[in-house]
């Protein structure tokens, strides 16, 4: 596709995303990627893409011929929505009269079930930050934990989000633009009243220089928690969230109020956690002996 031409599509499509789907800037940034790739190696304007073509796109995607090595299922799959949201785009203003991937077939994806650390882990994560040289920093991994944010959540958390009497956090325009309320747990609001009290945020509740947080320093902070407390697995901001709902079904809280916590738009995405849970019982069966 001729440059200008791609460039000019790709900005509406992005002004689209942004104003008319409200993805968040993740997603966005994501789908601009993929369909970029896409058109670097189908070089034809919209209208004369053909199925042939986006499989033919799948199939080198598939062989690492187009991102340098090989992606999982879950990758192409990706790509594949990717398309399917710009071509229903395209047709949407009249530039295609057909989405070339409505007959693409998504790969099988293989469950994989999420790590998640312990109670006690958690506490050592959380506790491993002194309240008075870390105090922000311990604020950031309990509020991951006990609201079972996402990070983009709790970067773009505001004052206005957090109430501590009555205590709740309201998660704006989280994934699937699906907005919902976290009571916060008792146990918790005396560290964020302490953490208000000391920072005063302005605008957002984490912030550094009147600006929002950025993904990257709340990898490095919940990285240095979990290798301070000694805990050798790979953690990540996102395993605190898969332990807030792990610990919700171990504790028998119905499935339905943990998806509606974790502001998942489909039961299905929150059932894995009933599986994590009944490996925890097939592991404690196992310790039994005669």
């Amino acid at each position: 596709m001729r440059k200008i031409e791609a460039i000019v599509i790709l900005k509406t499509f992005e002004d689209y995303l942004v104003h008319v789907r409200r993805s968040s800037d993740n997603t966005i940034k994501a789908y601009m990627k993929d369909i970029s790739r896409f058109f670097e190696y189908i070089d034809k304007i919209p209208a004369e893409i053909l199925r042939d073509d986006v499989e033919s796109f799948v199939k080198a995607l598939s062989k690492g011929e187009i991102t340098g090595s090989k992606v999982t299922e879950a990758t192409i799959s990706r790509y594949i929505s990717s398309l399917k949201v710009f071509f229903d785009y395209m047709m949407l203003i009249g530039a295609v009269k057909e989405n070339p991937t409505d007959r693409i077939r998504h790969p099988r994806l293989r469950k994989k079930i999420p790590s998640f650390l312990t109670i006690e882990e958690v506490r050592k994560m959380i506790n491993i930050y002194n309240e008075e040289r870390d105090l922000k920093h311990k604020a950031i991994v309990a509020m991951l934990y006990f609201c079972g944010l996402r990070v983009s959540e709790l970067c773009n958390l505001t004052v206005e989000d957090v109430s501590l009497h009555p205590a709740y956090v309201k998660v704006m325009m989280g994934k699937g633009n699906k907005d919902r309320l976290v009571p916060l747990s008792e146990n918790v609001v005396p560290l964020f009243k302490k953490y208000v009290n000391e920072y005063a945020p302005k605008v957002y509740f984490f912030e550094h220089n009147g600006r929002p947080l950025v993904p990257s320093t709340v990898f490095r902070i919940v990285k240095r928690a979990a290798n301070r407390a000694g805990i050798m697995k790979d953690i990540h901001p996102h395993t605190l969230r898969h332990s807030f709902a792990t610990h919700l079904i171990m504790n028998n809280v119905n499935v339905k109020i943990v998806q509606e916590l974790l502001g998942h738009s489909n039961l299905s995405t929150t059932s894995i956690y009933l599986h994590v849970a009944d490996r925890e019982k097939f592991d404690a069966v196992k310790r039994l002996v005669i």
